[in-house]
């Protein structure tokens, strides 16, 4: 995990989301409930990355550099309404729905099958998240 953001409810009554979209110079715009840009790791270019949101949804991004645009294919959904779309060019992800946290991960095993149904399908896809222990 290379980003992870704990986002205040701010007192709204009103449901915001999060809009994501790449910026310039190989980087994550997010705007709506929170406004932030976040650079992604070499290896976040090369191999790709996940998000995970606290409603459950986990989404995985392929930054192409040339074109500075990123694609994205939701793995899990969660309680979230998700939609994918095409503006000026470039793909953006909504999530709408309020969210508490957003954890960006890099790497091509950030999102691994670790269960396969009947068909070869991969069942269950988790973060592989690195575990910290304190000093």
């Amino acid at each position: 995990m290379f980003y992870s953001a704990d986002l205040p409810s701010r007192g709204r009554k009103y449901i915001m989301g999060v809009r994501i979209e790449a910026a310039d110079g190989a980087k994550l715009k997010l705007s709506g409930d929170v406004e932030v840009t976040i650079e992604l790791p070499l290896r976040a270019v090369r191999e790709g990355f996940a998000l995970a949101f606290s409603d459950g949804t986990l989404v995985r991004g392929d930054y192409d550099f040339g074109a500075q645009s990123c694609a994205f294919e939701v793995a899990i959904e969660g309680a979230a309404a998700i939609s994918i779309a095409r503006e000026n060019g470039r793909k953006t992800l909504e999530i709408g729905w309020p969210i508490e946290w957003i954890s960006v991960g890099a790497g091509d095993d950030t999102i691994c099958a670790n269960d396969q149904d009947v068909h070869g399908r991969s069942a269950q896809l988790p973060l592989d998240i690195e575990a910290r222990v304190a000093a």
